[in-house]
């Protein structure tokens, strides 16, 4: 038994299964979120926080669009469908801060590598 939903994805007003994840619901739209730690046949992490995306009308932080189901998503004030923004100003400005600490400190296993890389060099 499907569970269709109306979302809009950056002005576009799609219906996809609830169960479905924003990233997926995104695919479906054809829009392309960047992501590290998400792949349909590996269990949720939501560590990396690439997939960050803006829910109109819920809390005033980005989500990780990864983690968040569909069917997790508010209708608007009179009923609307819920609205998801994926390239905002608070968007652009938090994964670009995500990559920044990223390249600032990387994930350990990367540092050994690097290491290593250096070491050969």
């Amino acid at each position: 038994m499907s569970d269709l939903r109306k979302i809009v994805i950056d002005g576009n007003e799609i219906e996809v299964d609830g169960a479905m994840t924003l990233i997926q619901a995104c695919e479906v739209a054809g829009i392309e979120i960047p992501r590290f730690c998400y792949h349909e046949r590996l269990s949720i992490a939501g560590n990396c926080r690439m997939c960050l995306v803006e829910v109109v009308g819920g809390p005033p932080k980005p989500a990780a669009s990864c983690a968040m189901q569909v069917r997790d998503l508010r209708p608007g004030p009179e009923g609307q469908p819920p609205v998801v923004k994926t390239n905002s100003p608070m968007v652009k400005k938090a994964r670009e801060g995500v990559m920044e600490f990223l390249l600032i400190q990387p994930p350990a296993g990367l540092r050994s590598v690097t290491k290593a890389a250096n070491a050969i060099y």
